[in-house]
């Protein structure tokens, strides 16, 4: 799709000055809980409670501890259980439930909602924040997107990580946790940097989610897609109508992900590949032998002084460092003891774009639009009716 040239930034700060307009999600029945590890393999950790609390042994729930507020303590693994302070207990963990929201500090970040801190099988500990979601998606907007940017790119922003989120809660419910509080689900940084625009954002779109033949989906975002979004079935085992890519975006040449060059010693790629059971010596070459349906580099082959080895982009990226290889929309040479690379993009390029997003925003499109454009085929709709 071909798009108009982009208007000055000016044009930005008109939606600042005259918000858009968009009707409110009915608030409905209350909002589902998601559980989020924000922390995992710690030996220690600090708890401060501002208001009433309880303390419950796990998976008992037997209340060891109340009290009408909390300074600074020392929570560790101890040899039966976990130690709290002065305190022992023999158990599997232990859940703090607050009487009031936000008054929980772990660590210095203030969260929503309640507190499990569990004993892992490393004889370390995860801390687990269990809230509702539409107070979780307050702590994740302002770290997925900037929250100064257009109202409807928040709202997008807001709709895609409700999605998200609640796909992930409906396949982990076996499991400590739904989703993890960095990259490898979506940003989330507790309540301790909330923002009133990203806020607003998710009180206007309370509940919509994305749907796929009525069924709510794994509904992906990435920084940049370059150009081109790439398709779910790229890098798993997802094969979705939404999540198909091949949708062409001229929206995110605003971003400063669109281009990018990067270098590696070559040394760390070896060591990279000899930690992975895939050493070659050292390298001599590096080229492309597979390319994805959406223009990315799927497969490579690395040829040393020991051999060679051919291994899947995804893969190599996540081992060169997602800092360096932006994306597997790349090229690389060899220039004497270093990896060139050049590319386009950031992220894994399926589903939303945010720079894109923002770009739709300035053009004036609304929400709904911008995701029928990243998500073609979806519908929006209640999470109640999905």
């Amino acid at each position: 799709m071909t798009t108009r040239r982009l208007r000055p930034v000016v044009f930005l700060l008109l939606f600042f000055l005259f918000p858009t307009h968009a009707s409110t999600a009915e608030s409905g029945k209350a909002s589902p809980a998601i559980r989020v590890l924000v922390e995992e393999n710690q030996r220690l950790m600090r708890l401060e409670i501002k208001g009433p609390y309880r303390v419950e042994l796990l998976p008992t729930r037997e209340v060891v501890q109340k009290g009408e507020g909390l300074d600074s303590t020392p929570v560790s693994p101890s040899p039966r259980g976990i130690r709290f302070g002065k305190e022992a207990w023999a158990c599997g963990g232990i859940r703090i439930e607050p009487a009031r929201d936000r008054t929980l500090v772990l660590d210095r970040t203030l969260f929503r909602g309640s507190l499990q801190i569990l004993k892992n099988k490393n004889g370390s500990l995860d801390a687990v924040n269990r809230l509702d979601v539409e107070g979780y998606l307050y702590g994740v907007l302002q770290h997925e997107v900037a929250y100064w940017w257009p109202m409807e790119a928040l709202m997008a922003q807001a709709v895609a990580a409700r999605t998200y989120a609640l796909y992930q809660s409906q396949v982990s419910r076996q499991a400590e946790f739904d989703v993890k509080s960095s990259t490898h689900s979506q940003v989330y940084g507790g309540s301790t940097l909330e923002r009133v625009r990203t806020r607003r954002a998710v009180d206007r779109t309370r509940g919509l989610v994305l749907t796929a033949g009525g069924k709510i989906f794994p509904a992906y975002f990435h920084a940049t897609c370059g150009g081109r979004t790439a398709g779910a079935k790229e890098l798993w085992k997802i094969d979705l109508p939404p999540l198909a890519g091949g949708v062409r975006c001229g929206y995110c040449r605003i971003s400063p992900h669109d281009s990018w060059e990067s270098r590696a010693p070559l040394s760390d790629i070896e060591e990279k590949l000899n930690a992975n059971g895939r050493g070659v010596g050292q390298i001599l070459s590096i080229e492309k032998i597979t390319q994805t349906p959406s223009g990315r580099v799927g497969s490579l082959r690395m040829t040393g002084t020991a051999g060679e080895t051919v291994l899947a982009a995804k893969d190599f990226r996540i081992w060169v460092g997602g800092d360096k290889l932006r994306s597997t929309n790349f090229t690389v040479k060899i220039k004497e003891d270093m990896a060139e690379f050049r590319g386009k993009g950031w992220g894994h390029g399926v589903g939303l774009c945010q720079w894109g997003t923002l770009g739709q925003a300035m053009l004036g499109r609304k929400y709904p639009q911008i995701l029928e454009f990243y998500y073609p085929g979806s519908e929006i709709k209640n999470h109640d009716e999905s």
